[in-house]
């Protein structure tokens, strides 16, 4: 019976013991379903929020984009695709630090991801850490070595730490794989040109030339190198070749004027650069731009201005249609002072594009140097009209009004003009003296001396208002002691202005110091280009006071045949006396 119940203990027991392990193993097998399905929805959050992520990046949303791939990693921090999102928007920001912690995580997860690799050398090159950047493309170059851009960055971080001779070694690997090809030629040429060594530069274009000879860019290309090293006969030969290939090519007739400049032949040089200028396929302003070269510092030298002249001349046979060309054409002939012909090409100018203002302003200027005030006037208020806010025309056009006895006109033009001067006071004060005269003219003579005196606190040295407003005073015999100091002054800065000497001499004779008015007057005389009514007759009043009276009539008689004497000129003919 104990023994029954013994077994019967020990059945009870095993059967308690064998509940347990299954309600142990029904609980473990309970908690790792939930395990997996929280791990299925972590991964399928993280997902959503990495996709989520890449949407909004791509839209532009950055800001959103980056909390996302954050959230995407804290639900899943071995998540490498948003760390490398998250570094690139890192380095984006300037924030290079993190962005490369975030790489090196990245490289760590998933080591052979060429995408991490090649984006991880990029920032080592930025920071400035060469060895790890070509570390990182030697490992690429092994991964994948027919891929000859991963050699090019790889010969790029060694010429970057100088590795010159190591760079050149991968040049060939590449050259060895995908043949002759520019961009390898050049950057294998630039490396021996590093290394000082000619022989090896000059080859790699001259392999280039022999790939591809009927590329005239190559022989360009050893041409200015042989240049560069001395071989300049076999520069010569590159760029006759060049023109055997293509002979309408417009740049090596350039080339070619440089290597005779160089040489010391200007005459096959300006052959060449006629050529070059005669060219149709190369540009206006390219043409302009080398003839700016070509006269600069040599502007007054004689030989080199007919030659301008000869390329400019081309330059409009070659584009007629050109705006740009008709003005540079008519500014050399100013230049030259052939007022008449810059005139017409100015017009010539306008007629195609009528917008720019400073072809108006030299056409201003060629009609002052003829002396043509009707054009003047014509002009310059049509360019008033144009450009509004320019003062310069005002001017223009209150001097050709006031020379063409239209003083109401030129008074409102000038007032009109200098309120648009601004930090220009030589304009403001030329204004200013267009103003003075005119208000002279109208018998407003408080007015023209507010004028005068506000152009002369702008420039004291200005003789032509010292001039003019002396002797406005004279004839109003006002204020003779400053006449006299304005006078004088204007004569010490021109002294060879027979009209300044003119003045002088008529202020001492106002003041009764007729010997001292004989003296300059007869300067004045001397100076005189030709016959002046105003000067004669002034000579002729002296002359009268100092009792000359035969004399005086002669020159009085002199001045009525010169013209535009006083209104008392005939009687002092007619009468021989002295009328004032």
């Amino acid at each position: 019976m104990k023994n029954h119940l013994k077994y019967l203990f020990v059945l009870l027991l095993l059967f308690g013991f064998v509940s347990c392990k299954a309600q142990e193993k029904a609980v473990a097998k309970e908690q790792k379903t939930e395990q997996e399905e929280v791990s299925a929805e972590l991964k399928k959050r993280n997902a959503q929020l990495f996709a989520d992520g890449v949407r909004e990046r791509i839209t532009g949303n950055t800001n959103k984009a980056f909390q996302l791939f954050e959230q995407a990693l804290e639900t899943d921090p071995n998540d490498h695709a948003s760390m490398y999102e998250l570094a690139e928007m890192e380095a984006n920001m300037g924030n290079m630090q993190k962005a490369l912690q975030l790489m090196e995580k990245a490289v760590d997860l998933d080591p052979e991801n060429s995408w991490y690799l090649v984006r991880i050398a990029q920032i080592y090159k930025h920071i400035g850490n060469f060895e790890d950047y070509a570390d990182v493309f030697y490992t690429l170059t092994e991964m994948f070595p027919a891929n000859p851009e991963y050699f090019s960055e790889l010969s790029s971080a060694l010429v970057l730490q100088g590795k010159f001779a190591d760079a050149l070694k991968i040049y060939e690997q590449i050259e060895k794989q995908i043949g002759a090809n520019e961009l390898l030629s050049l950057q294998k040429h630039n490396i021996y040109k590093a290394m000082d060594q000619p022989k090896g530069a000059i080859a790699e274009i001259q392999k280039l030339a022999d790939a591809f000879p009927y590329e005239t860019r190559y022989h360009a290309m050893l041409a200015e190198l042989y240049m560069e090293y001395g071989s300049k006969e076999k520069a010569l030969e590159a760029y006759k070749t060049i023109k055997s290939i293509d002979p309408d090519d417009p740049y090596v007739h350039i080339s070619l004027y440089e290597y005779y400049v160089s040489v010391g032949n200007q005459q096959e040089a300006f052959r060449e650069l006629v050529l070059a200028f005669g060219n149709e396929n190369l540009d206006v302003d390219t043409k302009i731009q080398i003839l700016i070269f070509w006269l600069r510092g040599a502007e007054e030298e004689e030989d080199v201005v007919n030659q301008a002249l000869k390329l400019v001349e081309t330059l409009v046979e070659t584009h007629p249609e050109s705006a740009r060309a008709y003005h540079m054409l008519a500014e050399m002939q100013f230049r030259n002072e052939k007022y008449e012909l810059a005139r017409d090409n100015f017009y010539q100018s306008i007629a195609i594009d009528s917008s720019v203002f400073m072809v108006w302003e030299n056409l201003l200027f060629a009609h002052i140097n003829l002396l043509d005030f009707a054009a003047l006037e014509q002009d310059g208020k049509r360019t008033t009209e144009l450009f509004p806010e320019q003062p310069v025309p005002y001017y223009f056009t209150a001097v050709a009004n006031y020379q063409n006895g239209k003083h109401e006109e030129a008074l409102q033009t000038a007032e009109r003009g200098r309120r648009f001067v601004v930090g220009n006071d030589q304009l403001l004060g030329e204004f200013y003296t267009v103003i003075g005269d005119t208000q002279h003219k109208l018998g407003n003579h408080a007015a023209s001396d507010e004028a005068y005196n506000k152009s002369l606190t702008i420039n004291e040295q200005n003789a032509t208002v010292l001039n003019n407003y002396a002797y406005y005073l004279s004839l109003r015999n006002e204020q003779l002691e400053k006449a006299e100091e304005m006078s004088r002054k204007a004569v010490e800065l021109r002294p060879e202005v027979s009209a300044y000497l003119d003045t002088y001499a008529w202020i001492m004779y106002k003041k009764g110091r007729y010997e001292e008015a004989r003296t300059w007057i007869e300067k004045a005389l001397e100076h005189l280009e030709e016959d002046s009514a105003v000067i004669l007759e002034h000579y002729g009043d002296i002359l009268y006071k100092l009792d000359e009276k035969e004399l005086a009539l002669d020159y009085w008689k002199k001045a009525q045949a010169a013209g535009e004497a006083s209104e008392n000129i005939d009687r002092k003919v007619k009468d021989g006396i002295l009328y004032e």
